[in-house]
């Protein structure tokens, strides 16, 4: 089981069904942090139509995951990333993470069955502990972007294995297999996960 799986404390019996990866968020210029939201959405949403919505709406949107609790009611966890020191030079506030925190509130407005059940933030070295405690040394990952870091974890979600992705990085899952490769290893894990739902 994932180490996102493990700290949100899913309901037995709840699915991911959906997943999304921004590959154009902006590249790393320096000390980074990172969030995850996770929401619980209004009874008769559908889950993909309103992920693609509120990410659509985040500036700072990295990748992120949805699907649906065994009542059937649907949730989303969203990540983001930005510079660490975005919210004191463009805010003036002391709180880094604040910055994101304001952009999901901004995003939220649009749909107020939606409710933020839980907040996760995270200093790159805070991502890099995370995967230690996952068994990977750190060394391998220390150079690792935030937004990389955060689809390692969404990789992990999908059945892959952290130790694998980290050795594909950057280029290929499954090298030791005939596959349909998408020459990153992020991309690779999330179209072998879609291809399985179809």
């Amino acid at each position: 089981m994932g180490f996102l799986f493990e700290v949100l404390d899913f309901p037995d019996g709840s699915r991911m069904t959906d997943l999304w990866n921004n590959t154009w968020a902006e590249p790393a210029t320096g000390e980074e942090i990172a969030s995850g939201h996770f929401i619980h959405l209004g009874d008769d949403q559908h889950v993909d139509v309103e992920t693609d919505f509120l990410s659509s709406h985040l500036p700072f949107n990295v990748a992120g995951f949805g699907g649906v609790f065994p009542d059937g009611k649907p949730w989303m966890f969203v990540m983001q990333k930005a510079p660490a020191d975005l919210a004191t030079r463009l805010r003036g506030e002391d709180d880094p993470h604040s910055l994101l925190r304001g952009s999901l509130d901004r995003a939220m407005s649009f749909n107020p069955d939606a409710l933020v059940a839980e907040e996760l933030s995270w200093r790159h070295d805070d991502l890099v502990k995370v995967y230690e405690e996952e068994g990977i040394p750190a060394a391998s990952i220390a150079g690792w972007s935030a937004a990389d870091l955060l689809r390692g974890l969404l990789a992990q979600c999908c059945n892959a294995e952290l130790a694998a992705v980290v050795a594909g990085y950057p280029e290929c899952a499954y090298p030791e297999s005939a596959h349909a490769c998408e020459a990153d290893v992020f991309s690779d894990v999330f179209a072998g996960w879609v291809s399985g739902l179809r």
